[in-house]
């Protein structure tokens, strides 16, 4: 037995001097190896797992998001909906108000009660807004159910769209044309935007203040022929009658053409020849990006321009476009001194939920300096206006609105979502139609040749922009 034990050694010892391959350990390499490939596997699977994880957390709270967002709208369109409701609580209230003022109405006005939204809707967001409304209202939340659970949702901001001017009006109507074409006119009328008419803009072209005018309302009238801005600034102006429009669009790299329709979005103005350079958008139509309410110019609207909730760039406009020769559209020192002094009377009125004007007639007769209103104005430093047109002023402006932008932003963990809805609070034409009448739908009646009109509750959602 030991001489095998020996020779077994010897063959060893041979086969190691020969370099012939080990076998002792084989074993333990591969267990290690498999060891190190399920390390690896385990690793790879739970890198995975947690990416799994964490998109299913991110698409959580991105729906959910999605959801206070859409919640926030919602909530906007039943504010907007209960304002006559509360404009006849409050009436008895604003009574002795408006009788200091020494105004009187027939009618209860429209109460701004948009621009307090974060107020009245902060109970839905938190325990801290309920308790601000708590405090105003001199009510008590604490058996409210359902309230505080919108903890994503920012404060809601409502801009009203009648309160600027609608650029799609010249689509409507020649004389449509004529008064989009004035009240750009009255926009741009400030001496202090020499600068961005006298020299070359983005496109390399030289765009005066009449071009300017000629290429908003061309672009979005229904014809192929040039508006006449050049006789619109000399008062006698007559719709489309410079000829046919001109190919610039054409020969841009890439072309297009005019829309001849109405925009769809405020940005799409941008397109207009003029419009391009920056400095002159932002000094024109959106002084501050972030704040909505600074904007002069929209797409939605009735066309008519709510005085008691335009700023006052926006009533300057309106007010210039039927006073050119007036100090305050030509005198730039003049014109801040109007901003100043009406913006301050806005920020006492509106925040008390007061309007400032009861009626068209009303704002015409304070610009040109009449009782009741305008001595008051006067005294503040507000020179009265040399109307030229009294009427037609009258005409191209309002006291209520109707169309209002909501914007809703969430923000829940990572996921943040934003939402642009506009609604039209009027009442909407119901189109009757054989599906109606087949499922047993009511149909209101119609007289002949016209569509019966229904209220819609909420209003009517005409834009919706999610980002």
């Amino acid at each position: 037995m030991a001489k095998k034990v020996t020779r077994k050694r010897r063959a060893l010892k041979r086969a190691r001097a020969k370099g012939a391959p080990l076998q002792r350990g084989v074993a333990l390499i591969m267990v290690l190896a498999a060891m190190s490939l399920l390390y690896v596997m385990a690793e790879q699977t739970r890198d995975e797992v947690e990416v799994y994880s964490l998109a299913a957390s991110v698409e959580r709270d991105q729906l959910i998001a999605e959801a206070q967002a859409r919640s926030g709208v919602n909530l906007a369109r039943v504010l907007l909906h209960s304002e006559p409701t509360l404009r006849r609580a409050i009436t008895p209230i604003l009574t002795p108000l408006m009788a200091m003022m020494g105004r009187g109405f027939s009618a209860p006005p429209q109460i701004p009660i948009w621009e307090q939204s974060d107020i009245l809707l902060g109970a839905f967001r938190s325990r801290d807004g309920g308790a601000l409304l708590e405090n105003l209202a001199h009510v008590d939340l604490g058996g409210a159910k359902n309230l505080g659970g919108l903890t994503g949702l920012a404060p809601l901001v409502i801009i009203d769209e009648d309160s600027k001017i609608n650029v799609n009006g010249a689509n409507r109507s020649s004389v449509a044309q004529i008064l989009l074409g004035r009240q750009i006119a009255g926009l741009i009328a400030n001496p202090a935007l020499n600068p961005f008419f006298e020299q070359r803009d983005a496109d390399t072209q030289f765009t005066d203040r009449p071009t300017l005018i000629s290429n908003v309302v061309d672009y979005i009238d229904f014809d192929e022929t040039a508006f006449d801005a050049q006789s619109l600034l000399a008062t006698t102006a007559r719709a489309s009658a410079a000829g046919p429009e001109d190919s610039f669009y054409q020969r841009l790299r890439p072309p297009y053409r005019r829309r001849n329709a109405p925009l769809d979005s405020v940005d799409e103005l941008r397109m207009v020849r003029g419009f391009s350079d920056d400095d002159l958008w932002h000094s024109i139509v959106d002084p501050d990006p972030g704040n909505p309410r600074r904007r002069t110019i929209t797409v939605w609207g009735q066309g008519t321009v709510n005085v008691n909730t335009a700023n006052a760039q926006t009533l300057l406009a309106m007010i210039c476009a039927y006073a050119p020769d007036a100090p305050q559209c030509i005198d730039p020192s003049q014109a801040s001194a109007f901003i100043t002094t009406i913006t301050m009377v806005q920020g006492l009125t509106l925040s008390m939920g007061i309007p400032l004007f009861s009626s068209p007639g009303n704002f015409v007769a304070t610009v040109q300096g009449r009782p009741p209103l305008g001595p008051m104005l006067t005294q503040l430093g507000m020179q009265p206006f040399q109307v030229r047109d009294a009427s037609a002023l009258e005409r191209s402006v309002a006291t209520e609105s109707k169309v209002f932008s909501v914007y809703s932003e969430a923000q829940v963990g990572a996921a943040h979502v934003r939402v642009h809805a506009v609604v039209d609070m009027r009442a909407q034409p119901m189109l009757p139609s054989t599906f109606m009448r087949a499922s047993g739908m009511t149909v209101a009646p119609t007289q002949e040749g016209a569509l019966s009109v229904v209220p819609r509750e909420g209003g009517t959602l005409i834009y919706w922009r999610e980002d």
